[in-house]
């Protein structure tokens, strides 16, 4: 066995440079990477017009893809050395409070994983630490070890 430490720094700017600086939705809403260690991330989520509904709240799509990023982010710190989260395959979020403050941030922690799932849970606090949400989310895995692309079959 490696004896070596692993490298979170490391790995948490590799998983930066898929949230927050490569072309994607993540990064149009602004998601950003805090933290991470072994089956747990933290993310944060400034509230901007653009995440916002017409009613000046948080819109539940914004948090909700906040919940399934830091879900994901989590149960991939825990199933290294392989990244082997396939996809989404069942997400529940229950809103809790309307947020305050200037920014959203999620803490998720992998529950499980199994050979071919894993679930992880998921709190939102607003940046004045109200729970604003909580939710769970399910993700599909690869084989450990399999030389694959991301969310491919």
């Amino acid at each position: 066995m490696d004896s070596t430490p692993f490298d979170w720094p490391a790995w948490i700017e590799a998983r930066r440079e898929i949230f927050e600086r490569s072309h994607s939705f993540n990064r149009y809403i602004g998601l950003q990477l805090q933290a991470a260690g072994p089956g747990w991330a933290r993310m944060r989520l400034e509230l901007t017009p653009d995440v916002m509904n017409p009613f000046g709240a948080v819109h539940g799509g914004a948090t909700s893809a906040l919940i399934d990023s830091v879900a994901g982010t989590a149960i991939a710190a825990g199933t290294l050395p392989d990244d082997r989260i396939m996809g989404t395959i069942d997400m529940q979020v229950h809103f809790l409070e309307r947020a305050r403050g200037a920014a959203l941030i999620a803490e998720g922690r992998m529950v499980r994983a199994g050979g071919a799932v894993a679930i992880a849970g998921v709190e939102v606090r607003d940046d004045e630490g109200t729970l604003v949400a909580i939710g769970t989310a399910t993700f599909r895995l690869g084989k450990p070890g399999a030389k694959r692309r991301h969310n491919e079959d």
